[in-house]
């Protein structure tokens, strides 16, 4: 191979790993992931170096799709987080082995799913958050995730560049043909329409006085923020409605401990009538605790969920030793403590499970919440990374954990974006990003389980086992 080939081949690596993010918000070109695909096939098949290959298309993805976490931090964590999820792309070099046989692109498929499940699970929990299914939000296929997962998409538009690739080759024209058939199925499936009544939900996006890591320095000043905004948009609308949700850290003065607090979250949720579902900050002899807090309409009490899945190196630091040597803000953070229990919020008919930010990830953790409710509830704090892609990279997360679990589903940010969701994926309400706003939708009720939900973690693994199976039969065929 001579050098212009190489180089022709890490250009073609660098280009796919752009053109992959460019599949994540704020383009949300869902069509540029099968695009990235049968580019990245193209490169890894013109070269020596295949690891190499997988390495820069890897790197260049993750970095351009996670340099948001480096907003207040500096790239030295950014390029760390980079490292651990690359190497999950490291496998894509072994489809070079024996190229000339076309089958073997078909390995991209299994080695993608696989990777995409393990990052999600280790190290430390895992980081998800730039899973391939997770850039699918606005496909034509997107309701496929109703009956097997997220993992589902990521599986048919990995196909369709498989496709893609072999078409330019001019090969395997039955696995082309197959493939599009697969997506044509997926795309006219029904999607439930079921429905156990409705309830008017009223979403307060209170906004932060200060953008960045200290973003609650003035938690006090936060919280009045919320208060403000709560009773101006009340007084605009003047219509009751069935409940208020107030974000993630909209509350970061232990409202127990601090009495007046609590009194002035009661007293406004008495004034209106509206039960009120807040995000507070709890202080334990333990530790901190990240919660979700329900006053009903008489101003008291009535459930607090405690989030159970932490951010690693946010919530709580994994490696403190080593992580202290790579940033310096690792010392201002302590360590939270994680829930042990599901607690959902029970208002008049609406049953509404509580998911605290970073949780959106947690498969598992939807899944078990979706199960007891009808009705998604995601409370975040996007302030730390406002004005980048990361707020709008969570909304498209939002959107499809409610097709997959066949639920209406509200996130309401501090500063934003903050939306109404349908159980079919579409955006109902949406506010801007850093203003002080509002979301208010009639949203149905819905306690049915989709299949997806149902099977829970066994819809990634018929995927992987599938994509195997198919693999191993193209394989088999070309020998």
């Amino acid at each position: 191979m001579d050098c212009s080939t190489f180089m022709v081949s890490i250009f073609v690596a660098f280009a796919a790993g752009i053109t992959l993010a460019g599949a994540y918000a704020p383009l949300n070109w869902w069509f540029l992931l099968p695009i990235s695909i049968s580019m990245f096939l193209y490169a890894v098949t013109k070269t020596r170096f295949p690891f190499l290959t997988a390495f820069i298309f890897g790197s260049v993805f993750n970095f351009l799709t996670l340099q948001w976490s480096g907003t207040y931090v500096g790239l030295l964590p950014v390029f760390f987080l980079v490292g651990l999820q690359t190497f999950f792309y490291l496998p894509l070099g072994f489809i070079s082995y024996k190229r000339r046989r076309s089958s073997r692109m078909w390995l991209i498929l299994p080695i993608l799913l696989i990777a995409d499940e393990f990052r999600s699970i280790i190290p430390f929990g895992g980081f998800g958050w730039n899973r391939l299914s997770f850039s699918q939000a606005d496909a034509p296929y997107l309701q496929a995730a109703s009956y097997l997962g997220d993992s589902v998409l990521a599986f048919i538009a990995i196909s369709l560049g498989i496709a893609l690739y072999l078409l330019f080759a001019r090969t395997q024209l039955l696995s082309i043909s197959i493939v599009f058939a697969i997506t044509t199925i997926f795309i006219v499936l029904p999607s439930s329409n079921s429905t156990q009544g409705s309830a008017s939900i009223l979403g307060i996006q209170g906004n932060v006085p200060k953008l960045g890591l200290d973003f609650n320095s003035r938690a006090q000043e936060v919280f009045d923020f919320h208060l403000k905004q709560t009773n101006l948009v009340l007084n605009e609308i003047k219509e009751k409605v069935d409940v208020i949700v107030w974000p993630e850290n909209s509350i970061d003065v232990d409202p127990f401990k601090n009495p007046q607090i609590g009194k002035a979250v009661g007293q406004l949720a008495k004034n209106y009538s509206t039960p009120i579902i807040a995000g507070a900050v709890l202080q334990t002899d333990e530790g901190p605790e990240n919660v979700s807090v329900l006053w009903n309409e008489q101003g008291t009490v009535s459930s607090t969920y405690v989030k159970r899945t932490l951010t690693p190196f946010g919530e709580y630091i994994p490696l403190r030793p080593l992580a202290s040597k790579i940033s310096p803000y690792v010392d201002n953070v302590e360590d939270f403590i994680p829930g042990k229990v599901i607690t959902n919020h029970k208002t008049g008919a609406i049953n509404a499970a509580p998911i605290i930010c970073y949780e959106i990830i947690d498969d598992t953790n939807v899944n078990e919440h979706s199960k007891m409710s009808n009705l998604l509830i995601v409370q975040t704090n996007n302030a730390t990374f406002a004005s980048s892609a990361q707020s709008l990279q969570q909304l498209n997360i939002s959107r499809i954990r409610a097709v997959e679990n066949n639920r209406w589903l509200i996130s309401i940010s501090t500063t934003g974006v903050s939306a109404v969701v349908d159980n079919h994926g579409k955006i109902v309400d949406i506010t801007q990003q850093n203003v002080p706003d509002f979301v208010l939708s009639d949203v149905n009720l819905i306690s049915n389980n989709s299949l997806a939900n149902s099977l829970g973690s066994w819809s990634a693994f018929i995927c992987i086992v599938f994509s195997i199976v198919f693999y191993l039969r193209k394989k088999s065929k070309n020998e």
